[in-house]
């Protein structure tokens, strides 16, 4: 018996007819549906030289296609985001298609294995990188009973980190001072992080909003208290085509106000006296007044902080002295201190004047006296003065030298008017006033003689004894005498006692004697008019 065959579907990898049995073949199917060959057989019998023909039978081969996956596009996910449904397909058709599918990275939250479609899931990813899960998929075929397997497909599913943005230390900055630059960090990696903020408060002299690091610009605050500026940041981080934000990252730049100090005015003091204390005031609440002084002999130390209370001011020379104190406004806060514009007041100490001692003076009525000029130490000093007694021919009181005036007395004794000399200096519109002295001016009476009786008589007879006085008690009289051969001396002090009367000769002899009156008082003498009288 010969068996002879035909296959009606040579892509299966049979060939078209044969004789005798088919030997196994690796079946061929490049399409997406089963192919099926059907082979026809005949049987030939031949016996005696005659060949019998059976009638045909025929069978089939099925070739299942081989069951390919379509590609699956990678994904990548933020985490905590959800994925995309990844629904399997495939080409082929004509059976049944189970999907199983193994996943090397359970991290990202998908479990190890499983068959079917993935459904959307919560993306997983603790680390600072990205974290990515490789999935193989294999489909299986099944038709006629028979169960095809085909190649795996992969694909990837990528979770991004959270970004995170290093925390930036705050700043606390002066008015018009230079800010610390702004360098922003993330210990996240693996992608491109772009850093974006925002200021809430842009009267500091930053913009509402940036991309980037913040350089140093000069910090701004026109007001009198501290204005603060809220800077959120938030990270962008890209990696394979998908960005993901992290939780934004919030500092602080605080800037101080510029704190002042108001116009302090100037004092003049007169030395020992107090001064007026000294509050600083200013703008800016909690302000804190440092001060320096460049003359600390006034009395007041070279430096201090906080108000002058009053002191007595000292100045032991003779011209002013004065002192600049320079105070400086500080402000503190956050642990800056901000430095405001120094200003300058003084404070000049008066020398106190004096009055150098003038000496008494005394002298007779109608005699001049001797010029008064006042003196001190401090040049500049004005001298006022007062008399006590106007009757002398000086008036009440006066400022300045005293200048030589005609003595007036006319009493019978000494006239003694006493001057009261106070020394004043001005400057800066203060008049200080030093120590008071006083001095007299004496004005002693003009003394007199009172007339006396012409005297006649005989030779060798005595005469009358002279008494001689006046209004001034106290008076000398001297007397002279032109002719001394009448027995009296030629001079003499004091009264004239009795003497016998001389005249040799033949006629009458007249001497005449002159009487002076003086009055000595501190060591100056007057003189009163002279009288004469005659002796015959």
């Amino acid at each position: 018996i010969v068996y002879n065959w035909t296959n009606n579907t040579p892509s299966i990898g049979l060939a078209a007819s044969g004789s005798g049995n088919i030997v196994s073949f690796n079946a061929i199917n490049a399409t997406n549906a089963p192919v099926t060959a059907t082979i026809t057989v005949i049987a030939s019998y031949t016996n005696g030289g005659t060949t019998c023909t059976s009638a045909p039978i025929t069978f089939t081969i099925t070739v299942n296609p081989t069951p390919v996956v379509n590609a699956v596009p990678n994904q990548v996910v933020c985490n905590g985001e959800l994925t995309t449904d990844v629904v399997f397909s495939s080409p082929a058709t004509g059976g049944t298609i189970v999907y199983n599918w193994t996943n090397n990275n359970t991290s990202i939250g998908l479990a190890a294995s499983g068959t079917g479609n993935i459904l959307a899931f919560t993306a997983t990813n603790i680390t600072n990188a990205p974290v990515t899960a490789t999935i193989s998929v294999i489909a299986s075929y099944t038709n006629g009973g028979v169960t095809c397997t085909g190649p795996t497909r992969t694909f990837t599913i990528t979770v991004n980190p959270t970004p995170v943005v290093n925390q930036v230390a705050s700043q606390t900055v002066c008015n018009g001072a230079p800010t610390a630059a702004v360098t922003f960090s993330s210990p996240t990696t693996g992608g491109t992080i772009v850093y974006s903020w925002t200021n809430d408060n842009t009267s500091i002299g930053l913009g509402a909003s940036g991309t980037g690091n913040i350089a140093s610009f000069n910090a701004i605050n026109t007001s009198n208290a501290p204005v603060t500026a809220n800077i959120s940041v938030t990270a962008s981080y890209t990696n394979g085509g998908t960005t993901c934000t992290s939780m934004p990252m919030v500092f602080t730049i605080t800037v101080n106000p510029t704190p002042t100090v108001d116009p302090v005015a100037n004092q003049v003091v007169c030395n020992g006296a107090p001064t007026v204390a000294v509050t600083f005031t200013g703008t800016v609440t909690g302000t804190v007044y440092n001060w320096t002084n460049n003359t600390p002999s006034i009395g007041l130390a070279a430096s201090g902080s906080g108000n002058i209370a009053s002191f007595n001011a000292v100045n032991a020379g003779t011209t002013p002295v004065t002192a600049t104190i320079t105070v400086t406004p500080t402000y503190t806060n956050g642990g800056t201190t901000c430095t405001g514009t120094p200003r300058t007041f003084t404070i000049t100490v008066n020398p106190t004047p004096t009055v150098n001692a003038v000496a008494n003076q005394v002298v007779c009525n109608g005699a001049p006296t001797t010029a008064v000029t006042f003196s001190g130490a401090v040049a500049g000093t004005v001298y006022n003065w007062t008399n006590n007694t106007p009757s002398i021919g000086l008036a009440a009181s006066g400022t300045g030298n005293i200048a030589s005036f005609n003595a007036v007395n006319t009493t019978n004794a000494p006239v003694v008017a006493t001057i009261t000399v106070t020394p004043s200096y001005t400057n800066g519109g203060t008049t200080c006033t030093g120590a008071s002295r006083t001095f007299t001016i004496t004005v002693n009476p003009t003394p007199t003689v009172n007339p006396v009786a012409n005297q006649t008589v005989c030779n060798g007879a005595a005469t009358p004894a002279i008494n001689f006085n006046g209004t001034v008690a106290g008076t000398v009289y001297s007397w002279t005498n032109n002719t001394p051969s009448i027995g009296l001396a030629a001079s003499g002090t004091g009264n004239i006692a009795s003497f016998t009367a001389i005249n040799t000769g033949t006629t009458p002899v007249t001497a005449t004697i002159t009487v002076t009156p003086s009055y000595t008082n501190g060591s100056t003498t007057c003189t009163g008019t002279p009288i004469t009288f005659p002796i015959t």
